[in-house]
């Protein structure tokens, strides 16, 4: 579960129960805010332009409004009394009420409740500092392992390709292009062979300097380059 604290990942971190506890608080009450918004849209009022803040309706009442508006057109048509405007426009009215009471009451019930938050995080700050001290020397520990398996399997690479060259060659060729090179993956990258795994691509032996531009392909023996039309895996 990804734990978030003012745009922050928590996760990483292992928090005393009572701080996830307040968190799971916080994401429940924003949570409600955030369908309450959304199942209660048409009652927030709209500022069409926002330089203008004394110019704003709320959907729901304009929809009333032309609700009303058509009854009372047809009432007429039939010859009837024109419907109590009040009456009609209560229910709608009491929701946007409700609305703008409640909303700005849950916004503040969230906002205590981050502010909760902080305050616990911020006690358990030098836990935290401590828990990424120690996550950073285990992560420093396994990078440096990893690096040198990566250096003594890129030596192994180097050598076998090597070997490969000189075979292939008859002797003519006893490293590759980029033997030398400093980053780390290029034996890796520059090593490319068909789709099925049994032949180079000729675009991978050129990159070995296995093709050159004076001599073309310069293996003594077939069956290890495809031809220079075949798409590289």
């Amino acid at each position: 579960m990804t734990i978030t604290h003012q745009g922050f990942d928590l996760s990483g971190f292992t928090l005393s129960k009572e701080t996830l506890e307040l968190i799971a608080k916080h994401d429940e009450l924003y949570d409600r805010l955030l369908k309450y918004r959304a199942e209660n849209a048409d009652c927030h009022r709209v500022y069409p332009d926002l330089r203008n803040p004394h110019h704003s309706y709320v959907p729901a009442l304009n929809r009333a409004d032309e609700e009303l508006r058509e009854l009372e057109a047809k009432a007429l048509a039939e010859g009837k009394t024109l419907p109590d405007r009040d009456k009609f426009m209560a229910k709608v009215r009491k929701r946007v009420a409700e609305y703008e009471r409640m909303e700005p009451a849950m916004v503040r019930a969230v906002d205590h409740a981050e502010d909760l938050v902080s305050a616990a995080v911020v006690q358990e700050l030098p836990e935290l500092a401590r828990q990424g001290f120690e996550q950073s020397q285990k992560a420093k520990k396994e990078y440096q392992e990893a690096v040198a398996k990566a250096e003594t399997a890129r030596a192994s690479m180097r050598e076998t390709v090597s070997r490969f060259l000189w075979a292939v060659t008859a002797g003519e060729m006893n490293r590759p292009k980029w033997s030398g090179w400093a980053s780390l993956g290029e034996e890796v990258d520059t090593w490319r062979t068909t789709a099925d795994g049994q032949l180079l691509t000729y675009d991978s032996a050129r990159d070995l300097g296995l093709v050159d531009q004076w001599r073309g392909l310069r293996a003594e023996l077939d069956g290890f380059v495809a031809s220079p039309d075949e798409t590289a895996a």
